[in-house]
């Protein structure tokens, strides 16, 4: 049995939840994997904590109430301390990762060390990308290409094993913790697997000028650990 604790920050996020968690338990493979939900939730005035305290009810899932609106990264790096399983795995809240590859994520995990959703792999498909939105994407992930051998290294919806992570000081805050991950990391193999990327209904991106900076910020900083290691 794959034991998962997959990591989904939320801020605004109210009408996603309950069809989110039910999409992830009616997909995933209850026979070979025993999966958890930890909620990182930065204080949403939209009740979205509330909502996922109400989940816990029914679902393994587990809540994270934090003092405000932290950034993505922060709230990754505070679920992974939480959480306690071997596998650990990130995924957005608004319903654009499509759970139907879940399966094949973990189980992936048998023998690679990080299994990533990527959007730019053989087969997969993004619905209604807008050009510029798309344009940004395809800049971001060709100048995170130069730090690692990944397709899609900006994915928000991976798989890691924990020993990738171990003894690792992640610092993210903003949008690109896979980077990171990529870049400082303890593994041999990685595997990407197309998805649909789909477009969130009930909420709005959280990106801003804030987090395109944070990403060169990142970048720059990449750069002179790889430098370091050289």
């Amino acid at each position: 049995m794959l034991s998962v604790s997959v990591i989904i920050p939320t801020y605004n996020e109210a009408k996603n939840l309950q069809p989110l968690v039910e999409e992830i338990y009616n997909f995933i493979d209850k026979t070979q994997i025993n999966l958890e939900i930890i909620f990182v939730d930065d204080n949403s005035p939209d009740q979205t904590g509330k909502i996922a305290e109400e989940l816990s009810n029914k679902y393994p899932v587990k809540v994270i109430h934090r003092a405000g609106k932290l950034g993505l990264g922060s709230a990754v790096r505070e679920g992974f301390a939480v959480a306690t399983r071997p596998i650990l795995g990130v995924m957005d809240a608004d319903l654009s990762h499509d759970p139907a590859i879940l399966n094949n994520l973990i189980k992936s995990l048998n023998d690679y060390d990080i299994a990533v959703g990527s959007r730019f792999e053989i087969g997969s498909s993004v619905e209604d990308w807008q050009f510029g939105r798309k344009l940004l994407s395809e800049i971001g992930v060709a100048l995170a290409r130069k730090l690692t051998n990944t397709r899609d290294p900006l994915s928000g919806y991976f798989f890691i094993n924990r020993p990738v992570i171990g003894g690792i000081n992640l610092e993210t805050t903003g949008y690109k913790i896979l980077l990171e991950i990529l870049v400082k990391g303890k593994f041999n193999k990685v595997i990407e697997i197309p998805f649909n990327f789909r477009m969130r209904k009930f909420s709005v991106s959280k990106l801003n000028y804030r987090e395109y900076f944070l990403f060169i910020k990142q970048l720059v900083e990449y750069v002179w650990f790889k430098i370091g290691k050289a």
